[in-house]
């Protein structure tokens, strides 16, 4: 009788447990997605609307985003692509990846963090390969959209990722869509490219992508075209990682 009283607490124990950690995830993401509205109110990326007119602030920043550069200098930019939840700024904090894996726009604690750009990048080198990371969140939001490339359909109709730095807006068409393990033999290292070396360095990554691609991709880049590279986890293998590549077209 004593063991079975005893398992009868624990089980409940347990239960409590798990629904006051259900009860938190739920409650952080609902404060995530809250400062996510917050922030694009600020910078008129209204979902379901186009961006606001190009207007510019006294440092030449564009004016909607120089509001939000106010309130914090780590940000260089913002991603969206349409018909997703995929709509962001891009943060980058010098020589350091992990400060926005779990960090919000104020640097307070927020377990999905915010999307971030590779410390090694270079937004001002031309033909340079801008890295963004973000989590592959349970409740759809950050990068758990871009997994949606992986049916041809969806890629069809939206070819286009949308990323604006502080100064300038841009498109970038898709070349190449792919997966890859960490630390497996066949790994596209694609983390380790961001400067070109030289003109065969850029070719060789261009044509490690879209050798990788799951999809046939006719669009490609030539040396000098700058490129942008979405990832994020797939969770189809440990350490496995959906990569979308693209080159910028306006």
């Amino acid at each position: 009788m004593k063991k079975r009283n005893l398992l009868q607490i624990l089980s409940f124990f347990i239960f409590i447990c798990c629904a006051l950690y259900l009860a938190k995830y739920f409650y952080d993401g609902y404060k995530a997605d809250r400062e996510v509205v917050r922030l694009r109110d600020i910078a008129g990326q209204t979902d379901g609307e186009s961006a606001p007119e190009e207007t510019y602030a006294s440092n030449g920043m564009l004016e909607e985003y120089y509001k939000l550069y106010e309130q914090n200098n780590d940000i260089v930019g913002w991603v969206r692509i349409d018909d997703t939840r995929i709509n962001y700024p891009v943060m980058y904090k010098n020589m350091d990846n992990d400060y926005y894996l779990h960090r919000n726009f104020e640097g307070e604690y927020q377990y999905s963090g915010l999307p971030f750009m590779d410390k090694d990048c270079n937004l001002t080198a031309d033909g340079s390969n801008l890295i963004i990371y973000a989590h592959n969140m349970k409740n759809g939001s950050m990068f758990a959209d871009l997994i949606k490339y992986a049916k041809k359909d969806f890629l069809a109709e939206h070819k286009i990722i949308h990323f604006d730095t502080m100064y300038e807006r841009g498109n970038y068409e898709i070349i190449s869509v792919f997966k890859t393990q960490i630390g497996a033999e066949n790994e596209i290292k694609y983390y380790n490219f961001t400067i070109p070396k030289s003109e065969q360095n850029y070719e060789d990554f261009v044509s490690a992508v879209k050798r990788a691609s799951i999809h046939k991709i006719d669009e490609t880049a030539e040396y000098g075209d700058d490129l942008l590279t979405l990832s994020t986890c797939s969770y189809n293998r440990s350490n496995e990682r959906f990569v979308v590549v693209a080159k910028k077209v306006g």
